[in-house]
């Protein structure tokens, strides 16, 4: 199974991301490597940095880059949730538990074709 159709499968709602992330894993492809976007994630290195980059597909320049250090991601959803009551009903336990079980790797990787981007956000 491809890394695109487990993240089809993920974003159809037919498995959990916990479940994507095993398949990714056994598949080898958790970290993964995008030459278009010069990302290359070193495998056996606990992720530390969350990085968000968009980038216009006719230019190749990147519109907007982001990096947050994963320990400060997770304080702000603490301090986030208590201000948002809408946020309330997420598993914020889970959410953090899950980032500092995760591998380096790619987490979304989405080109869209109407508006020309490119969006990627991985961590490592």
């Amino acid at each position: 199974m491809s890394r695109k159709e487990i993240l089809e499968l993920l974003a159809a709602g037919q498995i959990t991301a916990d479940e994507a992330a095993a398949l990714l894993k056994k598949t080898g492809q958790m970290t993964a490597v995008s030459p278009e976007a010069d990302i290359i994630v070193k495998p056996g290195k606990e992720p530390s940095w969350l990085h968000v980059r968009v980038r216009d597909l006719q230019t190749g320049r990147n519109k907007v880059t982001v990096n947050i250090p994963l320990r400060l991601v997770k304080f702000g959803m603490r301090v986030g949730r208590k201000f948002s009551p809408e946020l309330d009903d997420l598993d914020w336990d889970e959410i953090t538990s899950m980032m500092s079980d995760m591998d380096a790797g790619m987490l979304v990787d989405v080109q869209d074709e109407e508006d020309g981007e490119h969006v990627q956000v991985y961590i490592d």
